[in-house]
């Protein structure tokens, strides 16, 4: 019998059922008839028709929609981001057993193009408060567990993620250090002045950008064996790439109209990413909560 992606998607979280934990009560869960996890106070979460659950008790809109995860996978799967997961993917090669948990994965393409080059036996956990973008992990990337969740309360029992990955997305310190396992890695990326230069010439001109606090330190600020790579390449622009590259970054939301055609009218040949990652270990006494 071929398992439906829901089927599938559940297999893979009643295996690994002892990573949950209740985000209304905080105890432990179980799976049932592999369609709700339950807690002991019988606080009940159904998986969705494809197979993700949604652990955040409480409705968020988030600006995030269908659409834009459609224009960020089409973006992703031309080979975009290769050069800065290849990056990843090394940092993390001696795990040869290990659960992984994606925080703020989005659509799910870079943990599932992650889980695809690792060669241990690995389970991939993706969590995103947008359901848009969870929704589309869960159908496209069935066999790791999906979860609309919140980083503030995170859904998951202390100590059971070997590696966390931030991608390109909002971090909380406290929350991490508390899910990952003694020694567990820490992989932060984060972009740098140089990415997508050729969209900030046209969106920004000559204004500047405000700079972020220096992730960097606070990485070392809550990590032991805090190490950087730059990954600096450009990326050879297919004409139909432009348009979705456009949709999917926060460079562009909020320009007008007028500037958005500009842009696509220019053919921009080529585009630069430039990405520092970082990597910290879990220390054994962790800092205060520190939130970006």
């Amino acid at each position: 019998m071929t398992l439906s992606k829901k089927m599938i998607n559940a297999q893979v979280m009643e295996t690994n059922v002892d990573v949950f934990r209740c985000p209304i009560c905080l105890s432990e869960m179980v799976m049932m008839d592999g369609s709700r996890l339950v807690c002991a106070d019988n606080h009940s979460f159904d998986l969705s028709k494809n197979g993700y659950v949604n652990l955040a008790p409480q409705a968020h809109v988030t600006k995030y929609d269908q659409a834009l995860f459609e224009a960020r996978k089409t973006v992703m799967n031309s080979g975009f981001f290769d050069g800065v997961l290849e990056s990843i993917v090394k940092t993390m090669e001696a795990q040869e057993h290990a659960v992984i948990l994606d925080a703020g994965c989005g659509g799910g393409t870079h943990l599932s193009t992650i889980l695809s080059r690792l060669t241990g036996d690995v389970t991939g956990v993706g969590i995103d408060l947008a359901k848009e973008g969870i929704t589309a992990a869960a159908k496209e990337y069935p066999g790791a567990i999906w979860s609309v969740a919140d980083l503030a309360n995170c859904p998951f029992q202390t100590e059971k993620f070997d590696t966390i990955l931030n991608i390109l997305s909002p971090a909380n310190y406290a929350e991490f250090t508390r899910l990952l396992k003694p020694g567990g890695l820490f992989v932060k990326a984060v972009p740098e002045s140089g990415y997508l230069k050729e969209l900030r010439d046209i969106f920004y001109e000559d204004k500047g950008q405000k700079e972020d606090a220096d992730p960097v330190a606070r990485v070392a600020d809550h990590f032991d064996e805090v190490n950087t790579e730059r990954i600096t390449y450009t990326f050879p622009l297919a004409a139909e790439l432009l348009a979705p590259l456009i949709q999917m970054t926060p460079l562009t939301w909020g320009a007008s109209a007028d500037k958005v055609e500009k842009a696509l009218q220019m053919g921009i040949p080529t585009i630069t990413i430039d990405f520092t990652i970082i990597t910290g270990v879990k220390r054994e006494e962790s800092g205060l909560c520190l939130v970006e």
